[in-house]
């Protein structure tokens, strides 16, 4: 073997590897974002890149399609053995990936078929093997860089597009958003297939016979990719619709909640007025059973009416009818489930603070607090301060349990259904109203809510 037939055969396996390790690297980068650890992602790349190494420098026992697939397979294992949460997920990206890279090297190959023919190839090299290598080391690293750019361009806009990273993923929507990765890479694979077959039968290059072909291959490649995407796209503007809707329910919900609090109010008032209205023929009755000297009747009906006040008399006094009924509900359904209940909330007077926006705060706040709270000894504490302008809501409940916060600012959700983390996104809604916001942290075994508002 010549000195010049030996720098094609390095050149060309070194070619294969980079892009070997290329798509390894852009495989991490791809599952990266979904991930909850960096260290997760960059062994999904290690794990990647050694299947294909070995895959190919051992002789060749099975096709390309084959192997990669067995990459494929084997990073996507390297995803559920370390965090087995959405499973449909972790397909999603494996077949995605698999599909674009595909059709990203493809897209590269075209391309470089096109400019190579374009400049270089000509009878002006013929014979002149150097001039020949060098051009043909130039082509692979076009390929190599030409490769980069399709693939990076279209990982980065898929991760892009697919907003919601953190939502568990149904079946349903697996099938819907693999359907364009599989009718691309499917394509893919019938076209090699015919370039193959008519190399094999006639000794000639099919791109070369026929230019077109090449042209409406490349044509088919970019299509496929931007099916993914906007499917991935179209998919995540259906979950922010779903989402709105979600939270628009949970609203209307909110609204009839409202309304039943407000009836509670009346029938307190009435109850209050009621009791107001027979206070003369109480008092008299009292005295006529102390002039008479019936001290025990007297003590009896006292306590009598001790009863019926306590009855009306709300044990949680804020300031606002509404939200006392509010505390009230929650208040009787923590000692319900044997939780203790603190409350030293203050509802602030005269500021432009909306009791109805209140209750949307503090109704979805205790109930994820009832929701979550756990251990030995639970409870729930809610307290309120003013200072100028700036109105603190913090509410604390025990939890045993570790808060899962990911890429966001706010924790995953344990719910699952429409409601999934709707809670905490209605809370920040109605804060940001009031020029405010929210946060959350966990201390030891408590985990801290605190809501700014400004009400002036």
């Amino acid at each position: 073997m010549s000195l010049v037939e030996r720098c094609w055969m390095i050149t060309s396996k070194f070619s294969v590897i980079a892009i070997l390790i290329i798509t390894g690297i852009c495989f991490g980068v791809f599952v990266y974002p979904y991930m909850k650890k960096k260290r997760e992602a960059a062994l999904v790349s290690i794990v990647y890149i050694g299947i294909m190494s070995v895959l190919y420098l051992i002789p060749q026992q099975i096709g390309n399609f084959s192997a990669y697939m067995l990459g494929v397979v084997a990073a996507f294992l390297v995803m559920y053995v370390q965090d087995r949460r959405n499973i449909y997920q972790k397909i999603f990206l494996a077949v995605t990936f698999f599909s674009i890279r595909w059709l990203a090297v493809a897209m590269a190959g075209r391309m470089d078929d096109f400019i190579t023919k374009a400049l270089f190839f000509g009878n002006t090299i013929a014979g002149r093997q150097w001039l020949q290598y060098v051009i043909y080391a130039g082509t692979r690293i076009l390929d190599i860089v030409l490769c980069i750019i399709f693939l990076a361009v279209a990982i980065g806009l898929i991760n892009k597009a697919y907003v919601y990273k953190n939502d568990e993923m149904s079946v349903k929507e697996l099938v819907m958003l693999i359907i364009p990765s599989l009718v691309g890479v499917t394509g893919y694979g019938i076209l090699q297939y015919y370039l193959n077959i008519y190399e094999k039968d006639t000794g000639k290059s099919l791109t070369d016979t026929y230019g077109f072909y090449g042209t409406l291959s490349f044509v088919h490649y970019f299509i496929s990719i931007i099916a993914i995407l906007v499917m991935t796209t179209m998919f995540q503007n259906w979950k922010v619709a779903q989402e709105e809707q979600t939270g628009q329910e949970l609203v209307l919900n909110q609204v009839s909640d409202m309304k039943k609090h407000i009836g509670e109010v009346e029938k307190l008032y009435q109850d209050i007025r009621s009791l107001r209205h027979d206070m003369g023929n109480h008092i008299q009755m009292l005295e006529h059973l102390v002039a008479e000297n019936h001290m025990d009747d007297a003590a009896e009906y006292m306590e009598h009416l001790k009863k019926e006040w306590n009855k009306i008399s709300p044990e949680i006094k804020t300031g606002s009818p509404v939200i006392d009924v509010i505390l009230m509900e929650k208040l009787r359904e923590a000692k319900e489930k044997q939780i203790r209940f603190i409350s030293d909330f203050h509802y602030p007077k005269d500021t432009k603070l909306n009791a109805f926006d209140l209750s949307v705060i503090l109704n979805n706040a205790l109930d994820n607090c009832m929701e979550n709270v756990s251990g030995e000894n639970p409870y729930i504490s809610l307290s309120s301060f003013r200072k100028n302008s700036i109105f603190m809501i913090t509410i604390k409940n025990r939890y045993e349990g570790e808060l899962n916060y990911k890429d966001s600012d706010l924790p995953e959700t344990t719910k699952s259904g429409k409601e999934h983390g709707i809670g905490l996104h209605n809370i920040r809604r109605v804060a940001r109203m009031y020029m405010g916001d929210i946060f959350l942290e966990q201390e030891n075994q408590e985990v801290v809510l605190s809501i700014m508002l400004q009400v002036e």
